[in-house]
């Protein structure tokens, strides 16, 4: 199975790419033949839903890119190395392409490039896979994602002369995490941009006004900063800083979904044309965002 879909624009007349590391549902068998849990459960750890949210940002020029398999199979938002040692027979220092494990925060929470845990805390699988399996995840999903996503900015900057990603995600209420914590302000949008570094205040600001200017609450940075994906193709990473920007939207579930079903409801359709018209200021009003003093 092809792991991801680009959908480009009849008529390409900007460098943005909308992209939904997460919204994948694919299991492959010999992956559910090893669990220990309902695989239903593992759904509620991707971004279900938001591939369709995107999916008419080309009506004005933008391309999109979405991953099919599933979050908890593969993680393409995290880094390469970001691997639990835990989960896997294996020998030290036997990883093809790195020689070292990344023990972040979320690896040691269970949720590295491969899931140990599922999104309330219970054991996926119930004992240690096979060490072979790093490697096949790697080479047929991990790789081939970041490959055509990295081949597809690289032409947007040779064509354009800069890019901006966006990557798209959401997040559960809290009256879904817990009901106790329903009284506590949540935003219906969190917009990360690696605080000021993957992507510039301006253009994070224009895109923060352009939701709350349409109703929706709108914080940065916390708690959600951005991922991989923002951090490693945003401009901290490029030379020319301002011509490769990244940029992290993480919405709100209940503004488009049951949580506990994850069927769209009523507000799916007026968030999807919001998208929509995101696009729609973006293609209108990149040029100058992206301005001579920002080295273009």
């Amino acid at each position: 199975m092809q792991p991801y879909t680009i959908f480009r624009p009849d008529n390409q007349t900007n460098a943005i790419i909308f992209n939904s590391p997460h919204s994948g549902t694919y299991l492959p068998e010999d992956f559910l033949k090893k669990i220990s849990i309902d695989p239903e459960i593992l759904h509620f750890s991707g971004d279900i839903l938001v591939d369709q949210l995107i999916n008419s940002v080309t009506l004005f020029g933008a391309s999109g890119l979405i991953n099919h398999f599933a979050r908890t199979y593969v993680d393409t938002n995290r880094a390469a190395n970001e691997i639990d040692s835990e989960m896997f027979h294996m020998p030290p220092h036997a990883l093809k392409y790195n020689n070292e494990y990344h023990n972040t925060d979320k690896v040691a929470q269970g949720f590295g490039i491969f899931s140990r845990k599922s999104y309330n805390g219970l054991n996926i699988f119930p004992g240690k896979l096979p060490f072979s399996e790093i490697n096949h995840r790697l080479d047929h999903i991990y790789h081939p994602v970041h490959n055509a996503l990295s081949h597809l900015l690289d032409a947007m900057l040779k064509k354009h002369g800069y890019y901006l990603l966006i990557d798209c995600h959401s997040m559960p209420s809290y009256h879904f995490i817990d009901p106790r914590l329903s009284s506590n302000m949540q935003a219906d949008l969190v917009i990360g941009n690696y605080f000021n570094k993957s992507c510039s205040v301006e253009l994070s600001r224009h895109i923060g006004a352009y939701f709350s200017d349409h109703g929706l609450s709108v914080t940065y940075n916390k708690p959600y900063s951005g991922g991989f994906n923002t951090r490693h193709y945003g401009q901290s990473n490029h030379n020319g800083a301002y011509k490769c920007q990244a940029i992290q939207l993480e919405f709100k579930r209940s503004l488009y979904m049951d949580e506990k079903s994850l069927k769209p409801h009523d507000g799916f359709g007026p968030l999807r044309t919001l998208i929509t018209g995101l696009s729609e200021d973006l293609n209108k009003n990149i040029p100058g965002l992206f301005s001579s003093e920002q080295s273009l």
